[in-house]
């Protein structure tokens, strides 16, 4: 975990978390959803919204619209930072950053309409406390089959050899022991395409590949390159699975 958090800090400081720039070269077939426009379909117009694991907060600008107040919380500091750089850019009155641990919220009971979760840890016992009756908890994470032709030729990789969907049924099982009712349960396997400097950047700005060092690496991304070039770019895939509970 001590490691984990490093590499965050890192890459807060480097990037803050803004895939914006790759995300608008890389070529994705058969996405599903948007995680944040689902987010949107569960907001009240007077109501309160928690994001859990913000990043540096570009992706949450646009709720306040939506909603009366947005609060965006994170365990790094260097992506805390960040987002609070960006939000006096976007000069938004109605969303906060906070730094703060998803395993024990500084919320006061049912203070949240709904709570947002996107590729970040998060608790569901605290979630139901800070959530209000019949508030949502919407969250997507990735797949334990995600870049899986990746983490075969590294031999590595997040939750690499994992059975697919045992995140998912294990958040499933714990949230209906809560109490929460299950709104949504879908996944969905989605095909990239990325240039070679593209794919590289990824690598080393994610969790894709634990330890990833493009020097001692590069063996590893020639192969990739090799093997799974198109005309499109280097091959893979992206799956991701989008959980909602109600608060009964």
């Amino acid at each position: 975990m001590v490691k984990q958090k490093q590499f965050y800090e890192s890459v807060g400081k480097r990037i803050g978390w803004d895939f914006s720039v790759l995300n608008s070269r890389i070529i994705v077939k058969n996405k599903k959803w948007d995680f944040y426009q689902e987010v949107a379909k569960f907001l009240k117009k007077n109501g309160k919204l928690l994001d859990i694991g913000a990043g540096s907060g570009e992706k949450l600008f646009k709720l306040p619209i939506i909603c009366n107040k947005v609060i965006g919380i994170d365990n790094s500091k260097s992506m805390i930072n960040k987002a609070n750089e960006n939000l006096i850019n976007a000069k938004i009155s109605n969303v906060e950053f906070k730094l703060a641990d998803s395993n024990k919220l500084p919320f006061k009971d049912e203070e949240f309409d709904t709570v947002s979760c996107r590729h970040s840890p998060f608790n569901l016992r605290e979630i139901y406390r800070v959530l209000k009756k019949k508030g949502i908890f919407i969250t997507q994470q990735v797949g334990e089959r995600d870049k899986q032709n990746i983490k075969g030729i590294f031999g590595r990789g997040q939750s690499y050899k994992k059975r697919e969907g045992s995140l998912i049924n294990k958040y499933s099982a714990e949230a209906r022991k809560l109490g929460f009712k299950i709104v949504r349960k879908s996944h969905y396997c989605a095909t990239e395409y990325y240039k070679y400097n593209d794919l590289i950047f990824l690598l080393e700005n994610t969790p894709i590949i634990p330890r990833f060092n493009i020097h001692k690496d590069c063996k590893f991304v020639r192969d990739i390159s090799k093997k799974h070039n198109t005309k499109y770019g280097i091959k893979t895939n992206s799956c991701r699975y989008i959980l909602v509970l109600q608060k009964q």
